[in-house]
């Protein structure tokens, strides 16, 4: 019974002085954060520093945790890269299923002090080349988040035109192109909780009018047989739930895997495809 008491002595003692300073704003500082993406090769090697010392007492717990989705709203798998201080992820040759989101946790576990650092861990882009495994395409899927406008820029960027069919047929190619991407891209495999790729049609100018972006014109002019490819019941120009955001659903996206097209709030982030050069 003397032992059990003076455990319990010790163990209340040793915590008051780890947690002596528990009020203080942060128990630990961040020396080395990584950044928030980090573009490689495969067959590269990925070593990535994560490191925190503690301010009064003991170091913080550092760890990685993979898996945690492109939105990273998941909460991941632990992996086993873990310190006192410092935690490095480190991958001697990186293979397609390395590229994922990561997160590194600085924990203090005196103080309860905890900081989730987001690192993107992708390949360069190169969304109209034979890379991958894609093949040759004539709509290149860029799988990063982005919202509609910026998804739009970002083709123009890079001397591209965002993806907007004209025909069935054309929805069709590119419906297979996002498919094969899809199937083979390594930066594509975090999307798996995403259905939905931006492109560039709009009813900005005039309700219900869709226009495209690129040229302007409206799509019921330029459409074949004037019957863009709408799932069911859409457009709808839904409102936003308890109007969080005043706008409409202004903007389109096609589904990856039926190649039907939604109407959607321009701010959500997606990934998107360009209309790549004829080669």
């Amino acid at each position: 019974m003397f032992k059990l008491k003076f455990l319990v002595c010790v163990t209340a003692v040793l915590a008051l002085g780890c947690c002596k300073n528990n009020n203080k704003p942060k128990s630990f500082e961040i020396l080395k954060a990584p950044p928030s993406e980090i573009v490689v090769e495969l067959g590269e090697t990925l070593s990535v520093v994560c490191a925190a010392h503690g301010n009064d007492m003991i170091d913080p717990v550092v760890y990685w945790v993979k898996n945690i989705t492109a939105k990273h709203d998941r909460p991941g798998e632990r992996i086993r890269v873990s310190g006192i201080g410092k935690a490095i992820l480190y991958v001697e040759e990186v293979k397609a299923e390395d590229i994922d989101s990561y997160k590194c946790v600085i924990e203090d576990k005196c103080s309860g002090d905890k900081e989730e650092i987001i690192v993107d861990v992708v390949v360069p882009d190169e969304t109209c080349e034979d890379v991958y495994g894609v093949g040759p395409v004539v709509y290149g899927a860029t799988w990063h988040y982005k919202n509609w406008t910026a998804a739009v820029q970002d083709c123009l960027d890079k001397g591209l035109e965002i993806a907007l069919p004209t025909s069935d047929e054309e929805n069709a190619v590119l419906l297979a192109n996002l498919k094969k991407s899809y199937d083979t891209h390594p930066n594509a495999q975090k999307f798996a909780h995403e259905n939905w790729i931006w492109i560039g049609a709009h009813d900005m100018t005039h309700e219900g009018q869709w226009t495209s972006v690129i040229t302007e014109e409206l799509m019921s002019d330029v459409y074949a047989e004037s019957k863009l490819p709408w799932g069911k019941n859409q457009p709808d120009n839904r409102k936003q739930p308890n109007n969080r955001f005043p706008e409409d659903q202004d903007v389109a996206g096609i589904h990856r895997g039926s190649g039907k097209w939604d109407d959607s709030f321009e701010h959500y982030k997606r990934p998107y495809a360009c209309l790549c050069r004829p080669q």
